[in-house]
C-alpha cells in the first residue's frame, strides 16, 4: 500500500504538531501562574483627595458708565477704564506674560475690537450697525497718542475661543475685521 504525497505531509504535519502539543502545553497550563497569584494580597488603595488650589478672589476694576444719546432709549454707554499702571518686569522672571498676568490680576474676558475711531458719532454709528445685526456692541472711551479715541468692541465673551468664534462670525456676516483683545 503506498501513500500518496500530499496526504504523506499531512500526517507528518499532524504529527509534529501531536508532539509539539504534547512538550508545551503541560508548560503552558500548569497552574502555577494561578496557584502561585491565590498567595498575593493586593490592596485596593485609598481614594486620592484631591486638593483645591486657594486663589483669593481678585476684585473687579471701577468702570464709570456715561449714557450719552438725545433720545434715552437710542443711547448707548460709554466705559471709562481706569488708568493700567506700566508692569515693571520681575528680575529673575522669565516670562514677561507671567509677571504681568500676576501684577494685574486674571482677565475677565475677552471681546473683539472692531474699530477705534477718532469721532465719537462715527463710533456711535459702527455699534448701531452691529446691534442690527444682531451683535452685542459697545463704545469704550481711552486715549491714544495723547489724543481721545472711540473704541467699537463686540462681546465680551468669557473664553478667548468664543470670542475667536464671534470674530470670524462678524468677518463672515458683517465684513468686519477685528482682533479679540482682552476685557476689561
Amino acid at each position: 500500500m503506498t501513500v500518496e504525497p500530499p496526504v504523506r505531509y499531512r500526517m507528518v504535519g499532524a504529527i509534529v504538531l501531536i508532539f509539539l502539543a504534547v512538550l508545551f502545553l503541560p508548560w503552558l497550563f500548569d497552574g502555577a501562574g494561578y496557584e502561585a497569584m491565590q498567595d498575593v494580597e493586593r490592596p485596593i488603595p485609598d481614594r486620592p483627595v484631591f486638593v483645591e488650589p486657594h486663589t483669593p478672589p481678585v476684585p473687579a476694576p471701577e468702570l464709570r458708565t456715561e449714557h450719552v444719546g438725545e433720545h434715552g432709549d437710542d443711547a448707548t454707554s460709554v466705559v471709562q477704564l481706569p488708568e493700567a499702571s506700566p508692569v515693571e518686569p520681575v528680575p529673575g522672571d522669565r516670562g514677561r506674560d507671567a509677571a504681568t498676568a500676576e501684577a494685574t490680576g486674571p482677565l475677565v474676558g475677552w471681546s473683539v475690537q472692531v474699530g477705534s475711531f477718532g469721532r465719537e458719532a462715527n463710533a456711535r454709528d459702527q455699534v448701531q450697525r452691529l446691534r442690527e445685526a444682531g451683535f452685542t456692541a459697545f463704545v469704550e472711551r481711552g486715549t491714544a497718542n495723547g489724543r481721545e479715541v472711540w473704541r467699537v468692541k463686540a462681546g465680551p465673551r468669557a473664553e478667548r475661543d468664543a470670542a475667536l468664534r464671534l470674530r470670524d462670525d462678524l468677518q463672515r456676516r458683517m465684513d468686519v475685521t477685528g482682533i479679540v483683545v482682552a476685557h476689561p
